[in-house]
């Protein structure tokens, strides 16, 4: 299946439509409103191969079938969704997003800038998972979403009242520690799906001009095996 994905990206529509037996609307959202601190420059415009990370982000979601792309963040030339709470962390831009795409779309894929080793195929796995999870359904997502355990992201969250009633609440709170994703996982019974350990490395964070680093030589090593 995954193979058949990657060699024509237009089957996952197909996919989506035959496993839930509805026209199932999921759009893809990157993270990229953070102030990246720790790297001392902003994450989403640092380049592997000529292209920014945000750029390399939003290709790979449409490469994983999402057609519909957007970023939470503010960047020229792309389709952007900005936080209506500041300094609230990723809560903060996953809130905005929910709140203007439910009503266009059932779900949401979402994916931080500072991934860029995530493959296709992790993306592909997710969504297979999610789709599986609800199969059978006629009219309405069953399952609240799915993300990957130890991670957290990629991860899919289901945009209905459920989500919408959380979120609002918790951008409100005064409380710093309800605002965690953990929080939002667990409170919302979010299921996590394992990852296979030898494909952990793409998964890895890029928070620290060290990781970057890092980074940058594990991708060079990838491509030099090819």
């Amino acid at each position: 299946m995954l193979k058949q994905l990657n060699e024509d990206d237009d089957l996952l529509s197909l996919v989506i439509e035959k496993m839930l037996g509805v026209n199932v609307k999921i759009a893809g959202v990157v993270l990229a409103g953070g102030q990246s601190l720790r790297m001392g420059k902003d994450k989403a415009i640092l380049t592997i191969e000529h292209r920014t990370l945000l750029s390399r982000a939003v290709s790979l979601l449409k490469n994983a079938g999402i057609d519909d792309c957007y970023v939470s963040g503010n960047y020229d030339d792309f389709n952007c969704i900005l936080d209506q709470h500041s300094s609230l962390g990723p809560i903060a831009g996953i809130e905005a997003c929910s709140a203007q795409l439910s009503i266009q779309f059932d779900a949401i894929f979402i994916i931080p800038v500072d991934m860029p080793l995530l493959a296709v195929e992790d993306c592909h796995y997710l969504m297979q998972h999610f789709l599986k999870s609800n199969e059978g359904q006629s009219h309405n997502i069953d399952r609240q979403g799915v993300y990957y355990e130890d991670v957290t992201f990629p991860m899919i969250l289901s945009l209905n009242d459920t989500l919408a009633n959380y979120l609002a609440e918790v951008v409100t709170s005064h409380h710093k520690k309800h605002r965690s994703l953990y929080r939002l996982l667990k409170s919302l019974d979010i299921k996590g799906i394992n990852r296979k350990e030898c494909d952990a490395f793409r998964f890895e964070n890029t928070n620290t001009p060290e990781q970057w680093q890092q980074c940058l030589s594990t991708y060079a090593a990838m491509h030099s095996k090819n």
